[in-house]
């Protein structure tokens, strides 16, 4: 019984210790043209020298919401992990010269900064679907291990309905330190859209849509979705179809399409 036992923690204790390894650092690879592609929430690593950059490609969908963020888990020079300067930038062509657009370098919470280490972040909704080039540069005198990933922050609500008496709200409110837009999108039971809006959310703000008054929503039912600049899980937001008549109403809560993620190449 003590030899089962022996052998299952120290089974338990490879799992803990594959669970928290950093992830392998990679070479700096030597330019745009030759950008490895990183997978949506993957986190990558790699060793950059003195200023001197690293390019990730990825795939995004037009109107949804991106957000990228780059740190240095381990300093580059004297001073460790206060040692720290990075930048970002986002391109559509392989040779890294046409700025992706409808971008934001604000710093939303939670930035990568603090006292000595300047990590880097971008959001992006982008205007179209396609390639992504992201550029990860290294502003410190000395070389340093690198890290960055990509997450999709839109969120998506299933299901709403203006059909008869009844009317629905998109409600939405700003999780974050930082002012934001969030750009709704309403579409219809077959997928074609119906109505969009473009909220503008104070810090810690909130405001409330009528699908009813968007477009073409009227009488119909479908689903919604919202895009923003911000950093994951920086909205919430629900559907509330209320009939005033009948006494009825329904909740279709917008989910994120996908979260944090641990993965490591």
């Amino acid at each position: 019984m003590k030899g089962h036992r022996i052998v299952l923690s120290f089974f338990v204790t490879l799992v803990a210790l594959w669970g928290v390894a950093p992830a392998t650092a990679h070479a700096q690879l030597p330019g745009c043209s030759v950008a490895d592609f990183v997978l949506l929430g993957e986190r990558a690593q790699y060793d950059v020298a003195a200023n001197n950059s690293i390019f990730l490609k990825t795939r995004v969908v037009s109107g949804r919401s991106y957000h990228v963020m780059a740190w240095g888990p381990f300093g580059g020079g004297t001073n460790g992990e206060d040692d720290i300067d990075i930048s970002v930038g986002l391109f559509t062509d392989a040779t890294c010269t046409t700025p992706a657009q409808t971008v934001s370098t604000t710093a939303f919470e939670p930035e990568p900064n603090a006292p000595g280490h300047v990590g880097a972040q971008a959001s992006l909704i982008p205007t179209a679907t396609g390639p992504l080039y992201i550029q990860v540069h290294n502003n410190t005198a000395s070389a340093a291990p690198l890290q960055a990933i990509i997450v999709e922050t839109t969120l998506f609500s299933p299901w709403w309905f203006t059909g008869g008496t009844n009317q629905a709200f998109i409600e939405v409110t700003n999780n974050m330190d930082t002012a934001t837009t969030a750009v709704v999108t309403v579409r219809k039971a077959d997928g074609s859209t119906c109505g969009t809006s473009n909220v503008p959310l104070a810090a810690g703000g909130n405001a409330a849509v009528s699908v009813k008054a968007l477009g073409t929503c009227a009488n119909a039912s479908g689903s919604a979705q919202i895009a923003f600049n911000g950093t994951p899980g920086g909205l919430t937001a629900n559907t509330t179809t209320i009939d005033g008549i009948q006494g009825t109403s329904f909740d279709s809560p917008f989910v994120p399409r996908m979260t944090w993620s641990l993965l490591a190449r």
